[in-house]
C-alpha cells in the first residue's frame, strides 16, 4: 500500500474527528462527540465497501470504476490495473488461438485435441475429409464412437503410440490414413491423421513395376545363362575366349540373383503383414542345410563356420521365408568377411519364451553411420567390394521384412574390427514346441 493512500485515508480520518473534538471540547461530552465520528467513520467507510461491492458485482469493469478516498481508492486501482492486464492477456491469447485455428484449417492433415477419454475438444476442416468429425457438431463425443475402425479403436484403447497407426478406411472412399497420436500434456492428445492414399498408390505402381520388370528379365537371363553355361564348357572355345565368357556368365548370374531377390521382395510386400503360422519350420535342420550348402560352395574361401542349436523349437509361419532369412545372414556373414573369419550360427530359446537366431562373425565389423541403413534397399556398406563378390544389397531388406512378417525384430550389433552380430527375435507365440 502506498504513502499516499495513508496520507489520504488520514486526511479522511481527521476531516471526521477533528470536527467531533472541537465540538466534544467545547460542549463538555467529549466522549459522546468521539462516539458520534467513529459511527459517522463507520457509514462512510460502510458506504463505500457498498459501492464497491455492487461494482465488483457488475463485473468490475475499468470504465466505471467508483472514485473513492483512501486505502479503499488504492484497492479499486489496482483491482482496475489487473483489469486492464488480464484484458490486454485475453485479447493476446485470442489472437493466438485465432492463429492457431487459421493454421489448423488451412493444414491438409486431420488435427483433433482429445481428452485421455477420447472425448474431442476441437478439431479442423480436414478432420470432417478424411474422418467424417465435423469441428462443429462433434465436439465433446468420442472419437471412438465417431470413427469405427477396429484397428483404430484397439490402437487408441492400448494408449501405445510410439508408432503411427496405418488404417484403410472403407468408410471414407478406401482412403489409406496414417493416425499419430502425440501426448502434449497431462490432460490433452493432438491426433494427427495423414491422407497417404497417393503415396500408397506409387509405392504399388513402383511394387508392380519391379515385379513385372523382374519377371520379364527372368525369361531372357535363364536363355542366356544357358547359352554361356554351354559354350564355357565347349572344348573347341579359344583360350582368349575363355576369360570373356566367364566374367560373362557371373556378371548374368548376378543379374539373375538380382531379379530373384526383387521378385522375393515384391511377393512379401503384396502379401498380408504378418505371415500365418500354417507351417511348422525346423529351424535347426534348416541351418544345418544352409552351412552345409555353404560350405561346400564357398571352401575355397576357408571360413570357420559353427552351429550351435540349443533347442528343438520350430517356428509357425511361412518355410521358404524362414529359409530366406537363415540363408541371406549366413551368405551375408561369409560374402563380407575375410578368409579364416569364424562364423557362429545359434538357435535358442531366449527370455521369456522368445526364440533367437543368431549369425555373428569376427570379421571387420561395420561403422556405427552404416547400421542404420543396412537394411535399406541396395544400400552397401562397401559398393567396389559388394559387386565383387557378388551382392545385391537387398538381402537385409528381405530378412527385415521376413522377420517383421512373422511378428519378430532384427536387432544388428557391430563394431569395427570386432565383428557384427545379426539377431532376429521371434514371439513366443510363434514357437512349436514337441511336447505341445
Amino acid at each position: 500500500m502506498s504513502f499516499g493512500a495513508w496520507l489520504s485515508e488520514l486526511n479522511r480520518v481527521l476531516i471526521v474527528f477533528v470536527p467531533c473534538t472541537i465540538a466534544g471540547l467545547a460542549s463538555g461530552y467529549t466522549v459522546m462527540f468521539f462516539i458520534i465520528g467513529l459511527i459517522a467513520y463507520g457509514l462512510w467507510t460502510a458506504g463505500q465497501m457498498i459501492t464497491l461491492k455492487k461494482w465488483f458485482d457488475s463485473g468490475a469493469p475499468v470504465g466505471n470504476a467508483p472514485e473513492f478516498t483512501g486505502i479503499v481508492d488504492q484497492l479499486v486501482s489496482g483491482v482496475a490495473d489487473l483489469q486492464r492486464q488480464n484484458s490486454a492477456r485475453q485479447s493476446s491469447l485470442e489472437k493466438l488461438v485465432s492463429q492457431f485455428n487459421e493454421l489448423t484449417a488451412a493444414l491438409p492433415d486431420a488435427v483433433i485435441v482429445l481428452k485421455p477419454s477420447g472425448e474431442i475438444q476441437s478439431s479442423n476442416q480436414a478432420a470432417d475429409r478424411l474422418l467424417r468429425i465435423n469441428p462443429d457438431s462433434d465436439t465433446h463425443s468420442r472419437i471412438t464412437q465417431l470413427f469405427r475402425d477396429p484397428s483404430f479403436t484397439e490402437y487408441f484403447v492400448a494408449g501405445k503410440f510410439d508408432e503411427p497407426l496405418e488404417v484403410q478406411a472403407a468408410t471414407i472412399g478406401d482412403k489409406e490414413l496414417s493416425i499419430r497420436i502425440i501426448p502434449f500434456s497431462e490432460d490433452r492428445l493432438v491426433l494427427i491423421a495423414q491422407d497417404m492414399s497417393q503415396t500408397a498408390r506409387i509405392h504399388e505402381m513402383r511394387r508392380s513395376f519391379i515385379s513385372n520388370a523382374s519377371h520379364e528379365l527372368r525369361t531372357p537371363l535363364t536363355v542366356i545363362l544357358g547359352y554361356l553355361e554351354t559354350l564355357s564348357g565347349h572344348p573347341k572355345l579359344p583360350e582368349e575366349c575363355k576369360a570373356a565368357t566367364y566374367s560373362a556368365e557371373l556378371q548374368a548370374q548376378r543379374m539373375k540373383q538380382l531379379v530373384e531377390d526383387l521378385l522375393t521382395l515384391s511377393r512379401i510386400e503384396s502379401t498380408a503383414l504378418v505371415a500365418k503360422e500354417s507351417e511348422i519350420i525346423p529351424v535347426g535342420s534348416i541351418i544345418m542345410e544352409v552351412v552345409k550348402e555353404m560350405e561346400l560352395s564357398t571352401s575355397t574361401h576357408r571360413h570357420d563356420i559353427r552351429t550351435r542349436i540349443e533347442t528343438d523349437a520350430s517356428l509357425k509361419g511361412d518355410l521358404q521365408e524362414i529359409h530366406s532369412v537363415i540363408s541371406n545372414l549366413v551368405n551375408n556373414a561369409v560374402k563380407h568377411t575375410e578368409s579364416g573369419t569364424s562364423v557362429q550360427v545359434h538357435w535358442k530359446v531366449a527370455d521369456q519364451d522368445s526364440a533367437e537366431l543368431t549369425v555373428a562373425d569376427t570379421g571387420q565389423g561395420i561403422a556405427p553411420e552404416h547400421i542404420e541403413r543396412l537394411t535399406e534397399r541396395f544400400y552397401r556398406v562397401d559398393a567396389g567390394r559388394s559387386r565383387e563378390k557378388g551382392g545385391t544389397g537387398l538381402g537385409l531388406s528381405i530378412v527385415k521384412h521376413v522377420v517383421e512378417r512373422h511378428e519378430g525384430r532384427l536387432m544388428i550389433r557391430s563394431e569395427l574390427g570386432q565383428g557384427s552380430c545379426f539377431t532376429c527375435r521371434f514371439p513366443a507365440h510363434r514357437l512349436f514346441l514337441e511336447d505341445q
